[in-house]
């Protein structure tokens, strides 16, 4: 379990002072994968540097199983460390030095013996795929291969946490993938608690479990995916989920349906569960005196669970739009005003 209670990290730049972190409280389950999504300058590099004291929190505590790392002595500093796994934007692999000698880095600095070390990377070459690329150099490998390189590097002192800072922004979207569906197996079979951090919603929406939302170093939101990714409150937050459901009308489309004359009304419609397979729209349409034009659609999976989002334009009487929407929420199944012209 990581806890940080009431976190701050303030950096001094000349005679100003920059406040990156400014009373973080979260709490991460064993187990769990969780992700700090914010833009740029938001706190998130800051927020994930100080599990591990790459960055010591000017206040605050952060707490690793229940220990405040920050009151521990250097050798204990040096003991959790090897518990905590880091994975880098930019792969920080030693260019010097074959495949081999990058994974059993951390055995060598934790001198253990060589027949132990030839063994376990190589367990963990296996593991990533690339068993076969151990005399060659990183320069002679692909992005992929240098992420999936510094995964196992990561993995080879056992942790029982694994950092992961923008592990994925600087790969193309199918190699992304690929990283993506490594943790979720790393997770699963070892696990591992992971505590990521990105700007790319698509990323939460893959693999977390729950993500909070950085802005000027604070937590606006935070939640599972699927409350967040359905229900965001926050402005920011829209943004981000909206970058991956893409679920917002054309312009030239509102400008065309912004028609008095038209006697319409255009809601969102959001179903779970059970609620995503059944025929409501259909139903509805024969059962009120309306029009209904589905102006967008889709079904997603979050946290394995369906989620279908419509944009429904109704038109006709007002009374009979208002019968239909009650009749709508009877079910599992919210609905948001986009647009009213038919009261």
């Amino acid at each position: 379990m990581i806890q940080f209670e009431g976190v701050t990290k303030t950096y001094q730049s000349g005679k100003q002072e920059i406040h990156a972190l400014n009373g973080i409280d979260l709490t991460v389950e064993t187990g769990e994968i969780f992700g700090v999504i914010g833009f740029s300058g938001a706190g998130k590099s800051s927020l994930i540097r100080t599990v591990n004291l790459l960055e010591r929190p000017s206040s605050g505590h952060v707490l690793i199983n229940g220990k405040d790392i920050s009151t521990l002595s250097a050798k204990e500093i040096r003991k959790t460390r090897k518990d905590i796994g880091m994975i880098f934007q930019h792969f920080n692999l030693l260019n010097s030095k074959t495949v081999f000698h990058n994974v059993a880095m951390p055995l060598i600095l934790a001198n253990t013996p060589k027949n132990k070390i030839k063994e376990q990377v190589k367990e963990l070459l296996d593991f990533v795929g690339l068993s076969d690329q151990a005399t060659k150099y990183p320069d002679q490998l692909s992005g992929g291969q240098k992420q999936r390189i510094g995964i196992a590097r990561a993995l080879a002192t056992n942790p029982s946490v694994l950092l992961c800072d923008e592990a994925t922004s600087a790969l193309d979207p199918q190699t992304t993938q690929s990283i993506l569906e490594l943790l979720r197996r790393i997770n699963r079979e070892y696990n591992i608690t992971i505590l990521l951090i990105t700007h790319e919603m698509g990323v939460i929406r893959e693999i977390c479990d729950k993500v909070a939302v950085l802005e000027a170093g604070k937590v606006i939101e935070q939640g599972t995916v699927f409350e967040v990714f359905t229900n965001p409150q926050q402005p920011t937050t829209q943004r981000f989920v909206r970058s991956v459901m893409n679920d917002e009308l054309p312009e030239s489309l509102l400008k065309q349906l912004q028609n008095p004359s038209r006697k319409n009304s255009i809601y969102r419609i959001q179903f779970t569960g059970t609620s995503v397979g059944q025929p409501l729209m259909s139903r509805i349409s024969r059962k009120y005196q309306l029009d209904l034009n589905v102006l967008f659609g889709n079904i997603t999976e979050l946290q394995g669970a369906p989620y279908g989002n419509l944009i429904v334009e109704f038109t006709g009487p007002a009374e009979e739009i208002k019968k239909a929407l009650a009749d709508i929420q009877e079910g599992n199944v919210n609905v948001e005003e986009v647009l009213n012209y038919a009261s």
